[in-house]
């Protein structure tokens, strides 16, 4: 006697050897030899034989027409048997049954099992809606496979170019591009990321990285697509400075968020203002220009590019161009000419003022030197005209400030290091040029900008207006933090972030809180405010992650560098272990098969192999070389290397300068 039974969800053939009460011993088609329990048993039969029986039952289902077996089925549930019955017309064979009892249960969209052998007929809008989603899936199928084959031809299908950088960074991958994307992948060997390039999803590396990253961090778009905030009446109220400021920046800056004036008085006094941009009195809070300020809290910088925290017809409107009377918010402060002492208490004020001139450090910095500045008895440079008396006072008062902060620090600031601007051309090419972190123009802005941000964050203390302050406990780290307590890097009781407001979500609040104190108005947000608090606690980890970015594209350029100039060879020195900081570029690179020289020891390297998409580049040691470095180590070059190691990196850029030749500020 043989059995057709049920084991494990399919129907299989055994040949009974011996009967066990309500179990069969059995061995089945293959040899092997089991135990079927009675209730597991479809039908029972002596012919034909196993296989014959198997391949005839195959068959014969094949040829059953599910759809006309379910319109003969009835509205009740009902046995395989009796369904065997009605579609062959005659008592069935156990060939027959089985065939039946095969086809039911292939379909289950059509007949829903009940039980062992029993099947209800699936009632016809829940068929139709099955047979709809199966037609769904087979459609999809289909396109999966159009599109994979499509990416293995190295062609682009409509909707990857519109998804190309979230199928990167954050895609969905129950979706058919990403599924798609990953067998196209699989049959070319190629990662995602090249294989989308080599389709033309990306014009370059350059811009598939700047795409993952505004993926990521602008998932509505870069075009802050709002409209222009009025200008209210108050603002065309404001009164004129009696001054003619002009600001200092690099060429490429358009941001300008800051601007000086040097105002002559009697007894060898002079008054010195400090003008910030005032988008705060355009700005409501809660406007669509502030969420939009607030979601990006930062302008994002990178060599060539940059993505602004504020509209651009916002930045147009507010920035501290050449020509114009641009609402400020302003601090004066009297000084001694000869000793650059500051005498008495500074006077802020809301007003509009007359920008004279955009200055460019780029093209003053070969004129305006220490040695020039602190020339007595010069007393005029036609390179800069009638602001280098001004220039000559904020540098005196500037090196008075730096010296009173220097104690506080109980050492002097390292001002040696070279930092590095990028400008990068329309064709693409790029233009890496050193500059001294100790140049005057820089530190005499830097200084005074320390001092406006430590004033204002005094006088929103004194009078318990809530700001945001960076602040720095001794041997500790910077943090945000909206209660003012002092900076021990910097040597200052406080330290509010106020000079950028063009560029910064925190110096944009803490110029509203200002303003609201000079109005003598409620301020606009207190110290429990939640969008206060939120602004604080996100602000850190997103100019983190811009920074990063921005390091990634220096990174970019500067193999871009390497390769348009058509070099190999390059002098370096020694930072850590196998790493060597470049002398020319902002650039690490790694020694590969070698044992490190030892740290400061200049070097002769030969790079090759560069690839645009890893950021990596390979580094041979070609021979030590004698003499002072060019640039010397310091501590920033020794976190740069941890940085690098970390993240297991070749080549790390310096410093987060910006990369279209700006400052950050």
């Amino acid at each position: 006697m043989n059995l057709y039974y049920e084991e494990a969800g399919s129907f299989k053939l055994g040949r009974v050897l011996q009967e066990q009460g309500n179990a069969f011993q059995v061995e089945t088609q293959h040899g092997k030899r089991s135990k079927v329990k009675a209730n597991s048993v479809m039908l029972k039969f002596d012919a034909p034989g196993l296989d014959e029986f198997a391949s005839t039952v195959d068959a014969l289902a094949q040829d059953i027409d599910t759809e006309f077996l379910w319109e003969c089925a009835p509205a009740e549930e009902f046995d395989f048997t009796a369904m065997a019955q009605e579609y062959f017309g005659q008592k069935p064979t156990e060939v027959q049954q089985a065939a039946v009892l095969v086809a039911l249960h292939a379909a289950p969209m059509y007949f829903h099992r009940k039980g062992k052998g029993q099947y209800r007929a699936a009632p016809p809008e829940i068929l139709k809606a099955a047979l709809a989603g199966l037609e769904k899936k087979r459609l999809a199928a289909e396109q999966q496979q159009a599109w994979a084959d499509a990416l293995v031809r190295r062609e682009l299908p409509e909707p990857f170019a519109k998804q190309a950088a979230v199928l990167l960074v954050r895609p969905d991958k129950n979706s058919l591009e990403y599924k798609a994307l990953m067998q196209a992948c699989t049959e070319a060997g190629r990662s995602p990321d090249v294989l989308l390039i080599e389709c033309g999803a990306f014009a370059s590396v350059h811009d598939m990285m700047r795409a993952r990253f505004t993926a990521v961090h602008f998932p509505k778009g870069t075009e802050a697509d709002v409209p222009l905030p009025s200008i209210p009446a108050e603002v065309d109220e404001l009164p004129v400075a009696p001054v003619r400021a002009f600001s200092i920046d690099d060429i490429s800056t358009t941001e300008i968020d800051d601007a000086f004036s040097v105002v002559m008085l009697p007894n060898g006094k002079a008054r010195v203002g400090v003008h910030i941009a005032a988008p705060a009195l355009f700005i409501q809070r809660g406007s669509p220009c502030d969420r939009v300020a607030r979601e990006r809290l930062s302008t994002v910088y990178a060599p060539g590019d940059k993505i602004t925290m504020l509209p651009n017809s916002l930045v147009e409107l507010a920035t501290l161009a050449e020509g114009r009377t641009v609402p400020s918010v302003s601090i004066y402060t009297e000084v001694d000419v000869a000793s650059g002492e500051l005498l008495g208490s500074p006077v802020s004020a809301i007003e509009r003022v007359p920008v004279a001139a955009n200055l460019r450090h780029n093209l003053l910095d070969e004129w305006v030197s220490r040695e020039a500045l602190d020339d007595p008895d010069l007393a005029e440079c036609a390179e800069v005209g009638e602001f280098f008396p001004a220039l000559k006072v904020l540098w005196k008062t500037s090196c008075v400030l730096r010296m009173q902060r220097e104690m506080v620090r109980g050492q002097p600031e390292k001002h040696s290091r070279i930092d590095f601007n990028f400008y990068v051309d329309e064709a693409g090419q790029v233009e890496i040029t050193p500059r001294r972190r100790d140049a005057p123009l820089d530190l005499l802005v830097a200084e005074w900008m320390i001092y406006v941000n430590r004033e204002w964050g005094g006088m929103l203390h004194e009078y318990g207006v809530t700001g945001i302050y960076r602040i720095q406990p001794q041997a500790g780290r910077v943090r945000m933090s909206t209660h003012a307590a002092p900076h021990a890097g910097l040597g200052v009781p406080q330290y509010a972030w106020s000079t950028s407001p063009l560029r910064r979500y925190v110096d944009l609040v803490n110029q509203q809180q200002l303003i609201a104190l000079l109005r003598q108005e409620a301020p606009v947000y207190t110290a429990t405010d939640a969008d206060l608090l939120s602004a604080v606690n996100s602000f850190d980890i997103t100019y983190k992650a811009y920074a990063e970015f921005q390091q990634s594209m220096e990174r970019y350029w500067c193999l871009r560098w390497i390769q348009q100039k058509g070099r190999k060879q390059f002098d370096g020195v020694v930072v850590k272990d196998e790493l060597v900081r470049l002398d020319e570029i902002p650039l690490f690179v790694r020694l590969v098969g070698v044992t490190s020289p030892g740290r400061g020891v200049q070097v002769e390297v030969e790079l090759d192999q560069v690839d645009e998409l890893t950021l990596t580049v390979s580094c041979k040691l070609l021979g030590l070389k004698k003499g002072t470095p060019t640039r010397l180590i310091d501590d920033e070059d020794d976190a740069l290397a941890e940085e690098a190691e970390l993240a297991d990196l070749s080549a790390l850029p310096d410093s987060p300068n910006v990369g279209a030749g700006g400052s950050q500020g």
